[in-house]
């Protein structure tokens, strides 16, 4: 039986693995088999079948763009090999100095930060990004970027019975650098606005950054998301002054 990885056919499933995993486990079948929190995989003459889990954040007919974003983003380094990675910055900082009675405080929140900067940086297609945008597909979108390039661990059954665990897939850490670039480009477009924020600056916390509250410090924030083509939301106690989609 030819378990690579590659050459099985994959179709994913909306029902649950069980019932086909205890049909090969009393038909006494060879196969592989990984169980995530994101989806469940077999592997068996053949096919390559990945299942929806019971995880409600992973919705079972979006399941399907983890294969999209991998193809996306492995056609994007077939022309862009080197992925150079912007300065480490935390995920979360604080200004210590920063006077919490002087004015008021407002932040301004990125909309789906890490979604829309592999999109920006051309990682995954405009149709790849759409798929994604479904306010239910979050966490999947999000998973779908940080499984990039990790190392794939199977439990390989022969005659119905357990025999090891394999890696069939290698960590590629050329993959792994695409998910620290979207990640470390989020927090360094935090740093950036923190200086020209100056005094003013009090915090970021991953996609969102707080700062005092004047008609000068919103262009200054806003301005720059939006020549990065970032979308955001501007949060002022209950309101919430949303950003126009850029078309590009």
């Amino acid at each position: 039986m030819d378990f690579e990885n590659e050459k099985a056919k994959r179709t994913y499933k909306r029902v649950p693995m069980t019932r086909m995993y205890t049909n090969l486990v009393e038909g006494k079948g060879n196969f592989l088999i990984r169980r995530g929190t994101e989806c469940n995989e077999l592997i068996f003459d053949g096919n390559h079948n990945v299942y929806a889990t019971e995880n409600k954040n992973f919705p079972s007919n979006k399941i399907f763009l983890f294969n999209l974003v991998s193809r996306d983003v492995k056609k994007f380094l077939k022309t862009n090999p080197f992925v150079e990675l912007p300065p480490k910055k935390d995920v979360t900082h604080y200004s210590y100095t920063y006077d919490l009675e002087e004015g008021s405080l407002t932040g301004t929140d990125l909309d789906h930060a890490y979604w829309r900067i592999a999109y920006s940086k051309g990682y995954i297609s405009k149709k790849t990004y759409n798929y994604g945008l479904d306010d239910t597909a979050k966490p999947l979108r999000l998973a779908t970027l940080s499984v990039l390039g990790r190392e794939k661990v199977f439990e390989k059954w022969e005659n119905g019975e357990y025999l090891e665990s394999i890696t069939i897939k290698q960590k590629d850490e050329q993959l792994r650098m695409v998910y620290a670039d979207i990640r470390y480009s989020c927090f360094y477009m935090m740093y950036e606005l923190s200086i020209l924020l100056g005094k003013d600056f009090f915090c970021w916390k991953t996609d969102c950054i707080y700062y005092r509250n004047s008609n000068k410090n919103r262009k200054i924030v806003q301005d720059y998301f939006d020549e990065r083509k970032m979308l955001w939301k501007q949060l002022v106690y209950d309101d919430k002054d949303r950003s126009l989609e850029v078309d590009y």
